[in-house]
Order: C-alpha cells, then structure tokens, then sequence
C-alpha cells in the first residue's frame, strides 16, 4: 500500500455544528503546521498527542478560514495504526470544501472511499469482519441493527471464525502426519468414529453461525410489505395512517393510486419499507391503469410481507379470492378489513377461513382505529417468518453466508469422504474449509474482493 497522506471530509456536508476534515499517512502533521495557527505552537511539547488545540486554519496566503479545534494523534494508536489528524471546524459545505481544499493543496490527496478503514485493515488494527462492520454500523437502520453491528466491531464473530479454524487444523495435523510419515501412522489405526464426531462438530457450530441470519439481515436491510387490495378499498388512507402523514392521495374515485407510493416506518425493530400499490382489478381497458396493475403484481411478489386490504361493507369476492392467491410460502400475509365504521358485510372468521395463514385486523383507515392492531399483526407475522435471533456472533453479510455456507459443503464432502475415500480427501475438504473461512477474515481474501467491499464505504470512513 502507498504512503501516501490521504484527507477527506468524514461528516456529513450540510449545516450542523461541527463538521471534521481527517488526515491520515506520515505526512500529516507537517500538512496541518503548514495551514493551522495556534497560540501554543512554540511550546516544548507541541503538538501533545490526543490533546485538542484552539487555532485557526488559514489559507497560503495567511486569511483565516475559520477557526477551529485540532487534534493530533500520533501512529500507531490510531484508527489507521498511521499519524491521524482531525480538524473540527464550524460544519457547512463551504467551510468544509475550503479547509479539504487547502489540505490537498499542502501535499495530501484524496482519500478514496473507505479507506481509512481499509488502512486499518490492511495495518493490523482490524480483521475483515470487523470492517464490514463498520459499513453495517454506518447503514444501520433500526437499533437492532446498531446492536448487531457493534457485537461485529467487538470482533465476536472473528473469535468464533478463528476457533473454528483452529478446530480444523487440529483434526487435519494427524491426518497430514499419516501422509508424511506412513511408517509411524498406519491408517486402519485411525480411529474413525472420533474423527466423523469431531468433523460433526465443526460443521454444527458453523451451521449455528447461520442462525437467525435471515432475521439479522432484515433489521440491517429493511423489510418490503406491500399493501395490495381491489381499487377504492381504503389502501392509501391505511399507508396515511401507518406513516402518520399525507403520502398519499386519497379520493372516492376508485383507481387514484396509479403509481407505486413508499413510505419508511420502524415495527417492533424492524425497518419496513411500506409500498402502497394500484388497486388490482381484472377487464381494464386503460394501459396507464393496466400498467399500474402490472407494477402492483411485482411489489407483491418482491414483497416479505403482504398487506391485503378488503373493503368491510361489501362481500368478498372473487377477485379478493384471486389477490389473496398472490402470496407465496415465503411470505406472510396480513388480512385488514377496512371500513369497520360502516356496516360490517364481512366477518373476521370468514376471512380466516380462506386465508388460514395470515392474521386478520379490522380498521377504519380514515378515523385511524384499528391502526396499532395492525402493526402488532404485522411485526408478529415478521417475527414467525423469520428466523429466531442467537446470541452467537450474527452474520448479516450475504457474503458471509455464503463463505460459511461453503464451508459447511466442505464438511458435509469430508463426512461421505471418510465413508469410501482416502483420508487424503478429507483433509483435502478441511483444507478448502479452513480456506473459505479466511475470506471472512480477510486472510485469503483477494485484492479485488477487497476493493469492491471498501467500494461500498463513504468518503472519510
């Protein structure tokens, strides 16, 4: 890696009271004396590591910038383990701009996208897992999802990966000896048995690495649920009453919703991403309202959740029947039938009798009742169709899934190897396990995977 000085703006740009420029490389310190004014510059023990000095930023022809706080610490107990400045100025875009400006013109260059982090990473002061989980605590959306990324940063699930990985280089150390000295390890001395047990074990704790994986992701990522349901049964003003706000809107004319309308809300720890889609109906002759139609049948099907709203003055019908029919197995479905402050033609039972899967609610959108029985509904359906939550070390990356779910195929390959094969193959598939869980931590890692993962990152982080 280059030694490069690299600075970038690591706060968001907009208005706010502290905005910080970052420095980081051999060259940061004598880039900030070149621009930073400060009363206590002639003492002995300027600059004190960790120590925040009251100054001013000026420009290479001596015009204050602003005036500002900056620290200096000293490699290598830095973020990056290099010497790290930080300037904490006044935030604003242009205040901002100006002092990175003056800082790239007094020898640093840009930094690229995470990578302060990846010099953490590359420098020892992290393993790859705890750098994906800074990117989780940045993008964290719920506060499950803040918890999940702090136990990653903690480097929990890089203990259990490291242990794993010594789990398989004890089983494979006797193994590679027979090879190498056949002499002294006759094979039909193995004790088999003890060796299908030890291979159990290892694939079983890396299979309880995998739990609740899906729900992990969910409070990380979001979940999709989509409100579907005939025209002029009462779906936006349900998007209105869950956001608590004017999203969409709303007339007596049926088909007003033409278009795909989001909204983003928090149940129960989950981050949800509320679609209200175009009243489906069969026999339109309007290609934008056929269009529409076509647009609410895909944000059904990408959707984890389904809420389906009937209209509780009017019978079902079949074309309820055939919405109904949208979801899949891998969905969960909430029944809300609306209009409860009319008079009621249809009963919650007779509902459930069609749809047995799903949980039914009554509400009257427009008055807002019924409304928190609906949330409760919906975030019990999330907490059926997901997965349980562990208390070991969550995975949240699909890359770590699928690295694991590699690993747990080269066991799976090592437990029928030892049945009919040579225990060269067994150690073969330990070896290629051991492997697969270096990605994780970055031990076998490739530099192109690297740059795609700190791709992903911001600027200044």
């Amino acid at each position: 890696m280059d030694k490069d000085t690299i600075a970038a703006i690591s706060t968001p740009l907009g208005e706010g009271g502290i905005g910080i420029v970052r420095l980081s490389g051999e060259s940061a310190f004598n880039i900030i004396n070149k621009i930073f004014s400060c009363p206590k510059e002639k003492e002995k023990d300027y600059p004190r590591p960790r120590y925040l000095y009251h100054g001013y930023i000026k420009d290479l022809q001596g015009n204050i910038i602003d005036e500002v706080l900056v620290s200096f610490m000293p490699a290598p107990k830095t973020y990056t383990c290099e010497d790290v400045v930080e300037i904490n100025c006044h935030s604003g875009i242009f205040t901002l701009k100006s002092i990175l400006r003056l800082v790239l013109e007094s020898g640093a260059r840009p930094a690229e996208p995470g990578e302060f982090t990846k010099r953490a990473f590359i420098n020892g002061r992290i393993d790859l897992s705890q750098a994906e989980a800074v990117l989780n605590m940045t993008r964290a959306r719920s506060e499950e999802a803040v918890k999940t990324a702090a136990r990653g940063l903690q480097g929990e699930l890089n203990e259990r990966i490291e242990h794993i990985k010594e789990m398989i280089v004890r089983v494979r150390a006797p193994l590679e000896a027979s090879f190498d000295y056949p002499e002294e390890f006759a094979e039909e001395t193995f004790d088999y048995p003890a060796l299908e047990d030890e291979l159990e074990e290892i694939k079983q704790q890396l299979e309880e690495l995998l739990q609740g994986v899906e729900r992990n992701r969910a409070f990380q990522e979001g979940v999709s649920v989509a409100i579907i349901g005939k025209p002029n049964v009462g779906k936006s003003s349900l998007l209105n009453a869950l956001l608590q706000q004017q999203r969409a809107i709303v007339h007596e004319i049926p088909g007003t919703t033409r278009d795909i309308l989001e909204g983003y809300m928090n149940l129960g720890g989950y981050p949800i991403k509320l679609v209200d889609t175009a009243g489906i109906q069969e026999g339109t002759d309007d290609p934008v309202e056929k269009q529409g139609i076509e647009l609410s049948r895909k944000a059904a099907e990408q959707a984890k959740l389904l809420i389906m709203v009937t209209d509780g003055s009017k019978k079902l019908s079949e074309a309820d029947q055939e919405i109904a029919s949208l979801k899949h197995k891998e969905q969960a479905m909430v029944v809300a039938i609306n209009k409860a402050d009319l008079e009621r033609r249809v009963h919650p039972d007779e509902v459930a009798r069609q749809c047995p899967e799903a949980k039914v609610v009554e509400t009257a959108a427009i008055k807002k009742e019924g409304i928190k029985d609906l949330e409760n509904a919906v975030t019990d359906q999330l907490d059926q169709i997901m997965e349980p939550g562990s208390e070991s070390p969550v995975i949240v990356s699909v890359r770590h899934e699928q690295v694991i779910k590699d690993a747990i195929a080269c066991l799976s390959n090592a437990l029928n190897a030892l049945a009919s094969d040579p225990l060269e193959m067994v150690s073969l598939e330990l070896q290629h396990a051991n492997e697969a869980l270096g990605e994780i931590t970055g031990e076998t890692v490739n530099e192109k995977l690297l740059d795609k993962i700190f791709s992903e990152f911001c600027l200044g982080k």
